[in-house]
């Protein structure tokens, strides 16, 4: 399962054009549109990490992408700094310096744990949502370091006599929110669907291993868990008009239910009839035949026949249901794929 997670809206840059009335000074409109011109050699980049980050792919795939924004955010950091004082006046140029390092700071400290995260993200849903929640600590980090930025920008322009026109958002500004909303919305419904995920393969790894114990426990779990996310679903909203996400889960949510239920009980009959046949034939081995029991003989044959009815029963059984979870999760990604190139 494609596991896709909230970036970072804050590093949408909407900077309105200002326009000047007729006290404002030409000096102090050209200083202003001179800093946003550097920072707009950033927009560019950042989006398209954004862009990468919204098609589903993990923070570690778009790896690259991170170190190009952090080389591009040092250059214009480096270039601001080499930016006089307005008339005197270095405010301008130090908060924007104080947002950029925060920004960097974010970008590259709190990615690398992140990055670290990663690695376990899957194993738990307690890790899943940890590692959901330091990304929405590290957007929120970066809002409040853009904050910085617009409120400086805007004392700058007031002691400047400059207006600031708001206007509408850039194309790719509205592109950028659009997709910061779909990726919450995505992560609320994914975590709904994980923890049911986690469990079955909790189940398939003590079928691996042949854990009776385990293989009983998880099954148990599993059913419990995709009970529990489809309740939560009858409550989910749509996004906007669109409850195609909705649906989809609902749908994986009810396979989980079938395996745990129907499919995996059966399974678990067939490990305790193999267990059972096992244990009879290392006896059987252990004794010479004239040692043995007319009970003995008779247990041991009724084992036999047992197993060997299941065993075709048994291959029909997990072949249909990891066609099926092959199908289902297709069917799942398939929707999450059109979710963002609807929405994002």
């Amino acid at each position: 399962m494609q596991l896709i997670s909230r970036f970072f809206l804050a590093l949408s840059l909407v900077f309105s054009l200002p326009s000047l009335s007729a006290q404002n000074t030409q000096a102090a409109l050209d200083y202003m549109q001179n800093i946003n011109e550097h920072l707009g050699d950033v927009k560019g980049e950042t989006w398209r990490y954004l862009k990468a980050a919204t098609q589903g792919k993990s923070a570690r795939r778009v790896e690259n992408k991170r170190q190009q924004l952090i080389s591009e955010l040092k250059d214009v950091k480096s270039k601001i700094s080499k930016t006089s004082a307005f008339d005197g006046d270095g405010s301008l140029r130090k908060e924007v310096l104080s947002y950029l390092g925060l920004t960097i700071t974010v970008i590259k400290g709190d990615f690398d744990k992140i990055l670290d995260m990663e690695e376990i993200a899957e194993r738990s849903y307690d890790d899943m949502e940890t590692f959901l929640l330091a990304k929405d600590l590290a957007n929120a980090k970066l809002d409040s370091a853009f904050e910085i930025f617009s409120k400086a920008e805007a004392d700058f322009a007031e002691k400047n006599n400059i207006t600031l026109v708001e206007g509408e958002k850039s194309k790719r500004d509205e592109k950028i929110a659009k997709a910061s909303k779909a990726l919450k919305y995505y992560n609320e419904i994914f975590l709904i669907t994980f923890k049911a995920t986690v469990q079955e393969s909790y189940v398939l790894d003590a079928l691996n291993r042949n854990d009776l114990i385990s293989l009983e426990q998880s099954t148990n779990a599993l059913d419990m868990a995709a009970k529990e996310g489809l309740e939560k679903l009858k409550t989910a909203e749509k996004f906007g008009s669109d409850p195609k996400l909705i649906l989809a889960a609902q749908q994986l949510l009810e396979f989980y239910t079938i395996e745990a239920s129907r499919d995996f009980p059966k399974i678990v009959d067939f490990y305790l009839k193999k267990d059972k046949f096992d244990k009879l034939a290392a006896m059987m081995e252990t004794k010479k035949q004239k040692d043995l029991t007319q009970e003995e003989v008779d247990a041991y044959n009724q084992a036999v026949n047992d197993y060997n009815k299941m065993i075709p029963q048994f291959n029909t059984l997990t072949e249909r249901s990891n066609e099926k979870r092959e199908q289902v999760l297709d069917r799942w990604n398939k929707r999450v794929e059109e979710f963002f190139e609807t929405h994002a």
